[in-house]
């Protein structure tokens, strides 16, 4: 092919990446402006299940812009605003979104030339019937791109919470709390590490064989060409880079591994399940704990809980890829007591309802969507069916309340309340399982070792998990 018709082709490439990369942000931003709630990841996801013929470089371009324009929006638009007459809230979708695109591409995207970004903006414009509004698009973006590095941004002594706001994307009320939670310095620590790319974090299932078994599954995972890093806070887990689609991950189909977070991972190791234990999951979707317990309690049982069929049905799913017999899933709600649990297990793992804040970086559109009335909502949600859940525990048994938020009123707070109502709950802390880590034990919230909270981009030089909050009780 001469060199003419290769760059034809790598054009029209280009071209079509970016118009699917539109057609998603579209959609968010429809939702958006209709208050309708939209999980940014699975429409990603679904889309690009759509363009699976496309290769793994333009469908990583695809998934990178898309996130990027939905995660940092309000640091776009502040930059666009701040070279256009034209504010983006006045702006068509359409215009406002290519605007998003190529502003991004300009700033965060060094592989991308800055002619390129501005090229294709002006052309996915005249293709949306916007033929009037190249020149505008254009001369936007090229000023942006000559003057990036003159870009004012808000005083961080003067105005620390629009500072945050506008840097790091997030509504003026998570800034205002994230800085009264934890100062200025580790506020901005945390809400950075929400926007830096994430691995996809993977368990080897030690029911599947040993060692032996599980470094032939690792060297076959490396032959895909992907790259697999041991996560240092668990000895069977792996960061993976370089993933087209977790299905397409060797031994998908045969069950050897299950895609989970480190700090999911965590909270199932500090229950201390042994192989007999009988589990009880109150609010188990999409189930990742729920087979974690049943890969340990593998000569025991769990019971796994949710509200609805369609959360059953991703509990059920991923039972039965991973050939985990021993874990049976039910719709229940976790608010209605249920006769025929009452003492019955080992271990109750009660991961509520939160309002998500430890999760933003694997799933922006929460900052969005959550608004400060839901943590005082959810807290009482999570005490009413912490009520019930503690009678589920029989004598000496355990009971874990976790959530992957980082608010007190969820975390702290509660766990307090567990305590003061011991004459209720018939519940004392208890020490964390055995397998919380030793380099993380002197991070626990207590000389006793009994919860543990911890924070997105901490410790610092360590490998990101999402935030999260685990405590571990005792049924007297």
């Amino acid at each position: 092919m001469d060199r003419k018709n290769s760059s034809n082709k790598n054009n029209k490439k280009g071209s079509l990446t970016r118009e699917i990369v539109l057609d998603i942000l579209l959609e968010a931003d429809a939702a958006d402006r209709k208050n309708t709630s939209i999980r940014t990841d699975r429409l990603i996801r679904d889309v690009l299940d759509k363009y699976d013929y496309l290769d793994t470089r333009d469908k990583a371009f695809i998934r990178r812009l898309s996130n990027d324009c939905i995660e940092k929006r309000m640091t776009l638009d502040h930059v666009i605003d701040g070279f256009s007459k034209i504010k983006t809230g006045k702006m068509k979708p359409a215009i406002r979104c290519i605007m998003r695109m190529g502003c991004d591409q300009i700033l965060f995207m060094e592989s991308v030339p800055s002619s390129a970004a501005c090229n294709e903006a002006v052309l996915l414009a005249g293709k949306k019937g916007f033929q009037g509004l190249k020149g505008f698009v254009n001369g936007v973006l090229r000023n942006i791109d000559r003057n990036k590095d003159e870009i004012r941004w808000p005083d961080k002594e003067k105005d620390p919470v629009v500072f945050l706001t506008v840097r790091y994307s997030v509504p003026e009320w998570i800034a205002s709390y994230f800085l009264k939670s934890f100062g200025i310095e580790r506020a901005e620590r945390i809400l950075a590490s929400y926007l830096m790319e994430r691995p996809v974090t993977v368990r080897y299932l030690t029911v599947r064989g040993d060692k032996a078994a599980e470094e032939k599954w690792m060297s076959e995972v490396k032959a895909a060409g992907i790259s697999a890093v041991p996560n240092p806070y668990y000895e069977h887990a792996y960061d993976l880079t370089g993933v087209d689609g977790v299905a397409k991950i060797p031994g998908y189909d045969e069950g050897m591994f299950a895609v989970q977070d480190i700090s999911s991972m965590l909270a199932v190791l500090c229950a201390g399940i042994r192989s007999e234990d009988v589990v009880v999951d109150v609010c188990a979707a999409p189930g990742g704990k729920s087979c974690f317990a049943a890969e340990l309690a593998y000569k025991g049982k769990v019971l796994s809980f949710d509200l609805s069929d369609g959360k059953v049905d991703l509990i059920k799913d991923n039972a039965k890829r991973l050939k985990l017999d021993n874990l049976k899933a039910e719709v229940h709600d976790a608010l209605e007591f249920d006769d025929s649990l009452e003492a019955a297990a080992d271990v109750v793992i009660c991961d509520l309802p939160c309002s998500g804040l430890g999760v933003i970086g694997r799933k922006p559109d929460i900052k969005f969507r959550v608004k400060p009335e839901d943590i005082t909502e959810l807290a009482e949600l999570q005490r009413n069916i912490l009520v019930n859940a503690a009678r589920y525990a029989k004598h000496g048994g355990r009971l874990i309340f976790s959530t992957c938020t980082v608010s007190r009123e969820e975390n702290e707070d509660n766990r307090r309340w567990i305590i003061d109502n011991e004459g209720l709950l018939h519940l004392k802390p208890a020490k964390l399982g055995e397998g919380l880590p030793e380099s993380l034990i002197k991070m626990t919230g207590d000389d006793e070792g009994t919860y543990v909270r911890f924070l997105t981009g901490e410790p610092e030089g360590m490998p990101l998990m999402d935030g999260f909050f685990v405590s571990a009780f005792i049924k007297e």
